[in-house]
């Protein structure tokens, strides 16, 4: 079964062979959906986990006491346009650009360039972005 999961490396540990050792230790295989690393050396990237349900909560365990931040990938990014005012506040906080003011200044989404942070969920004034969330934990 697969487990979709978006991970954030600080700066210090980006280069690091996490990923790999992850591999190593819980006999799993993976996909990489997306990956960046900021110019600050900050690191992003989703990972689909295949395994079973108590090898991803392991995994997960050990990512988190490696410092990294993990959370559950959000399958779908939805936004309401009955409700979105197109103030682009979302535009402001999208680390890379998926959301974006088109030259008519419409809120525009960008799917192969986002990496489901969910910023902007927390973001938006009026609660136009919501996210499915495929849990490990169900």
């Amino acid at each position: 079964m697969g487990y979709n999961i978006h991970l954030r490396f600080p700066e210090n540990i980006s280069t690091e062979p996490i990923v790999c050792n992850l591999t190593r230790k819980f006999d799993l295989d993976f996909n990489i959906s997306k990956a960046q690393i900021s110019s600050g050396r900050e690191g992003y990237l989703i990972l689909e986990l295949l395994c079973s349900k108590e090898q991803a909560n392991q995994a997960k365990k050990y990512l988190e006491e490696q410092g990294i931040h993990v959370s559950d990938l959000a399958q779908s990014i939805i936004r309401d346009e009955k409700i979105c005012i197109e103030c682009g506040a979302c535009t402001a906080i999208c680390p890379t650009a998926a959301l974006y003011m088109d030259k008519n200044r419409h809120l525009a989404f960008d799917v192969d360039k986002c990496v489901v942070c969910t910023r902007c969920i927390k973001l938006c004034p009026v609660n136009a972005i919501k996210a499915d969330i495929g849990s490990v934990n169900e």
